[in-house]
């Protein structure tokens, strides 16, 4: 992702927020994509140039036409297949899709437009993190002040309440992440 260049993001957890704030900081444009009232709101604090309602309509559409044609990179950060394919879909010709969101049990197989895939001349790439060579640039960026995660976090916790944020996790979430802070019994 460069600067200037439009991220697409589906769904807006903990690696959709993460992904907005490390692209303002690297001054691209940003369109999010979720089912939730409060995390597109969350997203819109945050600086994105667009929300899309995903229960609103075609969203990929919705975000091709609030971009200008479509984003340059999309990230699927839920692991659904309606999300992978909207992913693919908002993108523009030669654009990037990245399979952020893990895939599991019956939304491990997913259905695709290859046809589309074909014509737009999209690239796909699956991931499960950032690899460590990459650390040290992103540390120096946040010591530098040019990446605040404080945004990211909603919630401390307790170590005994780390089950409960775990179940969380079957279904909508509220913007942020929970950090475990107290580690007493």
């Amino acid at each position: 992702l460069r600067p200037g260049e439009w991220l697409g993001i589906w769904g807006f957890g903990g690696i959709g927020m993460s992904a907005l704030l490390l692209a303002r900081a690297i001054g691209a444009r940003v369109a999010v994509a979720d089912v939730v009232a409060e995390k597109l709101d969350a997203a819109r604090a945050l600086g994105a140039a667009a929300v899309i309602d995903a229960r609103q309509g075609d969203a990929a559409q919705a975000m091709r036409e609030a971009t200008g044609g479509g984003v340059d990179v999309a990230i699927e950060a839920l692991g659904l297949p309606e999300t992978a394919r909207n992913a693919l879909r908002s993108l523009k010709k030669l654009g990037r899709m990245v399979q952020v969101g893990m895939p599991a049990g019956e939304h491990a197989t997913v259905e695709m437009p290859w046809d589309l895939l074909y014509s737009s001349q999209a690239a796909i790439f699956g991931t499960r993190g950032m690899p460590a060579h990459r650390y040290p640039s992103l540390f120096a960026l946040i010591e530098a002040g040019g990446l605040d995660l404080s945004p990211l976090i909603a919630r401390r916790v307790k170590l005994s309440d780390a089950s409960a944020e775990l179940a969380a996790f079957d279904g909508p979430t509220p913007p942020g992440v929970a950090v475990i802070t107290d580690f007493t019994a």
